[in-house]
Order: structure tokens, then C-alpha cells, then sequence
């Protein structure tokens, strides 16, 4: 195959593609692991080696906005949604390199300590009980629509302190986010997201504000309470930073999680020895998310901003370059792992790369590990003969954010 006819993944919109993208990733892999793909203007990294090599590398950063084919920026001081955004995405934690990047982390961190994660787990299993009986009345249910997305969803709401009556427009908002993932820049789908944060800068304000003036014991006030810990205004969050964090938890910690728990029902329905395996052996669970997490990411891609020009697998990436890491190919390499394209809940050398690495490793992977472990617990040992109704099951776009758009199961 010649360089020509390789394809960037992250734009495939057919639908087999999206199913399977994995043809996709193993082409480049053998041909171009390092791909300057001239659509993108962007370098496409398919390897495990050079894929970590680079999430751990000081010369690679995430002042996305800083890419020198970036869309011109001046039309976001015309377009409100397009300001909004800007504004926003700039103080994600996903986003920030340090100084920043530390002290914002070290303050956000707190909400996702392991003492917090155990906090949560009574709540995560009983809205997982509630899904579950609601489920038991259906015969049949869209796994995805019915238990995969409000658990997550009333977790984050949560965190954020919305009530239960306002959730549905929390998961609006949430759908509209998703749209810019995976590098789609579009304006339709910079609108979109711009006008969904600036619904929730108006959501959230007086939340926030409320609970300065009642803080509680939640986890909000928590937020709040590292934003005031401090005079120095180097060492606390500013109230644009808890604002847009807050909206970073809808996107990061609704989205991917919903994915990992349908993808791991999915991966359990299509290899039914490694389902009949965990029922056998309950202490594998911890195992089976790991390979979940690698066989069928919820996270396909990552982005990264080259500082100084880097020579990588024969290649000079040059400062200002954009470099897009193929997670879930890398997460398939057969130089790291062994049998790749199996799924084997009981693999021993599992260092998947899903939730990033280095300073920015996701900081709400506990938490999202925690959420699926109940999820198919709690599925598996109320449905034990839980079965797929349609075998084909077709994947969302963009691929960069991959999990099924419904699964109808029976249970």
C-alpha cells in the first residue's frame, strides 16, 4: 500500500468504517506509523512506541489552539458561540501546560481522590439498582439509552451539583459538546458547542453562587473550596476555571464513560467464553475494564502540539505541527501486545495507553474504572442471560469518541 491510499481515520464517516476501524489503523501501522497527512495538515501517529514517546514527552503540549493551520481565530470576537468557546476550552485542564496545568490540576484532583471514588461507589451502585429495575419492566431495552447513559449522567450531575429535574438538559447540553471531538472544526459543529457552553456558563453561575453562600458536603462545594483555600490568586481556581471545568466533567466524564460501559457490555456479548470466565472467577472485573479500555477504547485519539522540532521514527515533526495520536490503534500494536485483536479478560501485560500518560493521564480514570465495574456487575447478576437482539451494532461519529449508537438487548 503507498501513502497515497491511506486514509486518516478520524474523517471516515462510512459506517462500516466506523464499525471497524482497526483495517484502517493496521495499514498505517505497517506503512506510515508516523504519517504526515496533508487533509489534516497534520501528523497521524498509529504505533504504541512513538505514541507514548510522545504523551510523555515535554516537546509535545496542549495549547491546541497555538497550531499554526488553525482556523483564523479572529472570527470568534464576532461569533458569541465561537468566543465562548475559546474562552472556555482555554482553561480546560485537558488543555493547560504547566504552571497552570499543576496548580489547576492539584485543585480539581481532589474531587477524583481515591477517598472521594469510595464516597461515590454507594451512589454509582444504587442508581445502577434503580437503571436495573427500570430495565427488568421492558423485556427489552437500548442498553446505550436506558442504563449506559444515565449512570454516568447522574453521577457528573452530581458533582456539579444539578438537581435530578434538570438532567435532561444536562444531557442535551452534553450531546452538543461532543460534537468537536476528534478534531472536527467545522463551523456548524463550533456553534453547536459554543452555544451549549454558553447555556451552561448561564446554568451554572448561580449554582455556583448558591453554594458559596450554603456550601454543603458535596462535592461542588469541594470545588469551591479549593477555588477560596488561598489568597494567592497563583494557587486557587479562578471562578472562569471552575466554570469551565465544570463543563470539561460533562464532556470527559459523561461521554467516554457512557462509551466504556457500552463497549464493554458489547465486547462481553460478542465473546460469550470470556462473559461465562468473569462469572466464574468476579475478581477478573478489574482485568476485564483494563481490557475493555484497550480492545475498545472509548478515547480513539488524542491530540498533541509539537514545541521544538522533534525527529520521531525517521520523521521531523516541527514546531507548531499538530500531531494526532491514535489511541485505540496503538492500544492494537503487535509489538506491545500479544494477540492484539483478542479480547482476553484474563491478559497479565495490559499497559494500554486509553487514558493517556504522563502529566496528563485522565484525572477522572478512577472514577470512570469504578463506574464501569458497577455497571456490569450490577448488569451481569440481574441479567444472566442478558442477550444482543441486533447483531449488527453500528458506531457513533466521530470515531474519535467510540462507542455503539444503541444496543438493543433482551434481557
Amino acid at each position: 500500500m503507498t501513502v497515497a491510499k491511506l486514509v486518516n481515520p478520524l474523517t471516515v464517516r462510512s459506517q462500516a468504517d466506523l464499525n471497524d476501524p482497526y483495517p484502517l489503523y493496521s495499514a498505517l501501522r505497517a506503512n506510515e506509523p508516523v504519517w504526515w497527512c496533508p487533509e489534516a495538515k497534520a501528523w497521524i501517529v498509529s504505533t504504541y512506541a512513538e505514541a507514548q514517546q510522545i504523551l510523555r514527552s515535554v516537546d509535545f503540549e496542549k495549547q491546541i489552539q497555538k497550531w499554526k493551520h488553525a482556523p483564523n481565530p479572529k472570527l470568534a470576537i464576532f461569533l458569541p458561540p465561537l468566543k465562548a468557546l475559546s474562552e472556555t476550552s482555554s482553561n480546560w485542564l485537558l488543555n493547560l501546560n504547566p504552571p497552570d496545568h499543576t496548580r489547576v490540576r492539584a485543585l480539581v484532583g481532589r474531587t477524583f481522590a481515591p477517598s472521594t471514588i469510595t464516597r461515590l461507589k454507594p451512589e454509582i451502585e444504587h442508581t445502577a439498582a434503580q437503571l436495573v429495575r427500570i430495565a427488568k419492566g421492558k423485556g427489552e431495552f437500548d442498553l446505550v439509552a436506558d442504563f449506559a447513559f444515565p449512570l454516568p449522567l447522574s453521577i457528573i450531575a452530581l458533582i456539579m451539583g444539578i438537581p435530578v429535574s434538570d438532567r435532561e438538559r444536562l444531557k442535551n447540553w452534553s450531546n452538543m459538546l461532543v460534537s468537536i471531538a476528534g478534531g472536527n472544526r467545522t463551523i456548524p459543529s463550533l456553534w453547536t458547542s459554543g452555544s451549549a457552553i454558553i447555556e451552561l456558563r448561564k446554568y451554572l453561575t448561580p449554582l455556583i453562587e448558591e453554594r458559596r453562600k450554603d456550601l454543603k458536603d458535596d462535592l461542588l462545594s469541594m470545588l469551591i473550596t479549593a477555588e477560596e483555600e488561598d489568597q494567592n490568586q497563583k494557587t486557587r481556581l479562578s471562578t472562569a476555571e471552575l466554570l469551565s471545568n465544570l463543563i470539561l466533567f460533562l464532556v470527559a466524564g459523561q461521554e467516554t464513560t457512557v462509551n466504556l460501559i457500552s463497549n464493554g457490555v458489547l465486547c462481553f456479548m460478542r465473546n460469550p467464553a470470556q462473559l461465562a470466565m468473569l462469572k466464574e472467577n468476579p475478581g477478573l472485573m478489574p482485568s476485564a475494564v483494563n481490557e475493555i479500555l484497550r480492545f475498545e477504547s472509548p478515547a480513539q485519539a488524542a491530540p498533541r502540539l509539537a514545541n521544538k522540532d522533534v525527529f520521531i521514527a525517521g520523521k521531523t515533526i516541527k514546531k507548531g505541527d499538530m500531531v494526532w495520536l491514535l489511541l485505540g490503534s496503538a492500544n492494537r500494536d503487535s509489538k506491545q501486545f500479544e494477540d492484539p485483536d483478542t479480547f482476553n479478560i484474563a491478559r497479565t501485560h495490559n499497559r494500554h495507553i486509553s487514558f493517556s500518560e504522563g502529566i496528563h493521564r485522565c484525572i477522572g480514570a478512577s472514577l470512570a474504572e469504578a463506574e464501569c465495574e458497577i455497571a456490569l456487575s450490577s448488569l451481569f447478576t440481574n441479567f444472566p442471560d442478558l442477550k444482543l437482539v441486533e447483531q449488527e451494532v453500528n458506531f457513533k461519529f466521530p470515531l474519535a469518541l467510540r462507542g455503539p449508537q444503541q444496543l438493543i438487548v433482551r434481557a
